[in-house]
């Protein structure tokens, strides 16, 4: 399958810099869980992408499960009112679903697919959708047997691109490119989780992909804050549901990279800087909860690049990811 639209951003490497729009979903409760990262106005959301847009920025990461639809609405609004919107790449993402019940599920079948494409492209107001991707489906999906002519289908109608998977997990990732299934994969990549490097870099069908990099400020535990200050997180901010191991591991192992804080940029920006280097990721997509972070996620990808010595000092800090998060088998 030839590529479409990400390979242009893997030239110069600050036009690797995305935006992740999660965060602009607001707190999102689902099941009495905060599945979001807190409140955040409609005004502040649309200057953090007018922001975005004058920087430069021209990759734009959503999903239509975000705020059930309200970040595709946003998106949408700062793109309508954006001169040059038709040079922006838009992702987003389909699958999660809320069930009469107030409960949530997945929906990966050929009528779901076309009724979200439909109302994704409502909300975004766009002719066509630059990647869908299936929204983090069990590692363990049944790719044999999944049904992928809805999505070639579309791409013969002219209403979406490139079509892959955000997968939950690189070992989710590993089963797409096992398949070889669509032409994207989004997935976890950050200076204390490299496991793409070990997993799907190497990996056969490797060239036939595109990979976007999401978190890769380590869900906002590589920051500079964060080397002197305990972690608080509101109510609606999903890190509050995270599990103490997970967060004491994640706060242990990003002070271990605190020789990064005396670089310019400091800590968080270096950590960025680490994921848009990687000549393996073609585009990186950092979320921002205002204008400043914006700003400074901009600076990150205009600084030197990292040496191969200060690369190897990280990956000697941190060898690896905890048992824990591998799987048993």
């Amino acid at each position: 399958m030839t590529k479409a639209s990400i390979p242009r951003f893997s030239g110069r490497l600050h036009q690797k810099l995305g935006l992740g729009t999660w965060q602009l979903g607001g707190p999102n409760i689902v099941q009495g869980k905060a599945m979001g990262w807190g409140e955040i106005s409609e005004d502040e959301s649309l200057a953090i992408l007018t922001e975005a847009l004058k920087s430069g920025i021209q990759f734009i990461d959503t999903a239509d499960s975000y705020g059930k639809g309200l970040s595709e609405k946003i998106v949408g609004k700062a793109l309508l009112a954006a001169t040059y919107s038709q040079d922006i790449i838009v992702c987003t993402k389909f699958g999660n679903v809320y069930l009469a019940d107030g409960s949530t599920g997945q929906d990966f079948s050929s009528t779901h697919i076309h009724a979200s494409v439909k109302a994704s492209l409502q909300r975004l107001q766009r002719e066509h959708i630059d990647v869908l991707l299936m929204h983090s489906p069990p590692d363990n999906f049944d790719w044999e047997n999944y049904d992928r002519a809805p999505l070639e289908d579309l791409i013969s109608q002219g209403l979406i691109r490139q079509y892959g998977v955000s997968s939950k997990s690189v070992y989710g990732a590993k089963r797409v490119m096992d398949a070889g299934f669509g032409s994207v994969i989004e997935v976890i990549y950050n200076a204390l989780d490299r496991r793409v490097d070990e997993i799907l870099v190497q990996h056969p069908n490797g060239l036939q992909y595109d990979i976007i990099g999401r978190v890769p400020l380590g869900s906002g535990f590589l920051s500079d804050r964060l080397l002197t200050e305990n972690p608080h997180f509101g109510e609606g901010d999903y890190r509050s549901h995270m599990a103490d191991r997970d967060k004491n591991w994640m706060l242990e192992h990003a002070r271990k990279l605190a020789f990064l804080a005396d670089l310019k940029g400091g800590l968080s920006a270096n950590a960025l800087r680490f994921t848009l280097q990687n000549p393996h990721i073609s585009v990186v997509i950092p979320g921002a909860r205002s204008v400043v972070q914006v700003q400074s996620n901009v600076m990150a990808a205009n600084l030197p690049l990292l040496s191969d010595e200060q690369i190897h000092r990280i990956e000697q800090s941190v060898p690896s990811v905890p048992d824990w998060w591998k799987p048993s088998n």
